[in-house]
């Protein structure tokens, strides 16, 4: 008996919230808020790291998830800081499949919310 297999290739876009940004900008200044974001783009790429190199099922990962959330937040890449706050979520639970899927999940969309950032930076100069 011959079956299909569906290989599955989930995309979703990065969404990155300007208001955010722009209310940074506003509490510390432009120039200040520019290193803001630069020393949480490489706290994020820090913590993206750490993640994908840790157990997806173990309690390791909460530390630089919460991290990785704040860090989101703070910059307003919306997807990435709600995704992280999503495996928070179900390491709470206990749900392992759960906490396997969200765990790829956050790296996939920790992954895009880099790139979008990077071609943020290319269109604006």
């Amino acid at each position: 008996m011959e079956q299909d297999v569906s290989r599955l290739r989930p995309e979703e876009p990065a969404r990155f919230n300007p208001e955010r940004l722009e209310l940074l900008c506003d509490e510390i200044g432009e120039i200040r808020a520019e290193h803001e974001v630069a020393s949480a783009l490489q706290a994020i790429n820090l913590h993206l790291r750490n993640i994908r190199c840790l157990n997806p099922v173990g309690a390791e990962l909460l530390r630089p998830v919460r991290n990785l959330a704040a860090a989101s937040d703070r910059i307003g890449m919306a997807t990435l800081a709600r995704v992280a706050r999503d495996v928070l979520a179900c390491i709470g639970s206990g749900d392992q499949v759960a906490l396997a899927a969200t765990h790829a999940r956050l790296l996939r969309v920790g992954e895009r919310s880099i790139h979008a950032i990077w071609d943020l930076e290319d269109v604006s100069g």
